[in-house]
């Protein structure tokens, strides 16, 4: 190959790497405190805590779950129709766990959907054996809100949870990509003030408040999307292609973060 073939080629390389884009996720910060109101709540949201399982000390053709005569190492699988949604950690040779682990995003529960939960003894990377299961079309009729229900699987073992009121957070609830003239919009959080206010991924905002995007830099453009919904700022949002300007109030709700 040519010295020139080289440079060439470096060249391209260099500029390539410069088209880069800043990604941006706009911030987020617990309501710890807020006084929600059911309105101001989706239907069908929850938190969701994993308390404790009890499992049967043998397998069901008797035997011991482990070759080393040990007691089984249980997790749990949480399912919403047929998405795998959250898996617990491993509890290592106990038949009585207890994990008290809260799944880290609101679970969306409609009457419409399946809620499936599992209980394995985990084995190898190569496989693991069932130790009962749940499914329910929506959630099970013990699970009520804010009260710990007690899970009787289709074997011997049993998973006690906890239910209870969806968590809140301030934001705006978009992910962009930050271009000179405008904002890519990559990602909307589903129940967000930017869901609400109907901005779609693929579209463009080319404005924040009075400033337009082509004057900011990355920093500004940053902190000033995430602060667009306190600031009562509408944001200018276009099409994919840069048309059909439009201006959108976001609402001072809540986002409702789910798995």
């Amino acid at each position: 190959m040519r010295a020139t073939d080289l440079l060439i080629g470096a060249t391209v390389a260099a500029l390539g790497a410069g088209c880069a884009y800043q990604r941006h996720t706009t911030s987020l910060s617990p309501a710890n405190n807020a006084r929600i109101q059911s309105s101001d709540r989706p239907s069908d949201l929850y938190s969701f805590r994993l308390i404790e399982a009890t499992g049967a000390a043998v397998n069901p053709s008797g035997l011991p779950w482990d070759d080393d005569d040990t007691p089984p190492d249980p997790f749990v699988r949480l399912y919403i129709g047929d998405q795998l949604v959250w898996e617990s950690e491993v509890a290592e040779d106990q038949s009585h766990p207890t994990w008290n682990a809260t799944v880290p995003k609101n679970l969306v529960v409609g009457s419409g959907k399946s809620f499936r939960l599992e209980l394995w003894d985990h084995d190898s990377a190569m496989g693991h054996d069932p130790m009962g299961s749940i499914e329910r079309n929506g959630l099970p009729s013990s699970m009520l809100p804010g009260a710990i229900a007690r899970l009787q699987l289709d074997s011997k073992s049993t998973v006690t949870v906890l239910l209870d009121d969806p968590v809140p957070h301030r934001g705006v609830g978009l992910t962009v990509e930050i271009h000179s003239e405008a904002l890519h919009v990559l990602g909307v959080e589903p129940y967000s003030p930017a869901a609400r206010a109907g901005i779609k991924v693929g579209e463009r905002i080319v404005g924040i408040g009075p400033d337009r995007v082509a004057h900011l830099d990355d920093k500004d453009c940053a902190s000033r999307l995430s602060l667009a919904a306190d600031r009562r700022h509408a944001l200018a949002v276009t099409d994919a292609k840069g048309g059909n300007e439009r201006q959108v109030e976001l609402d001072r709700g809540y986002v409702w973060l789910t798995m």
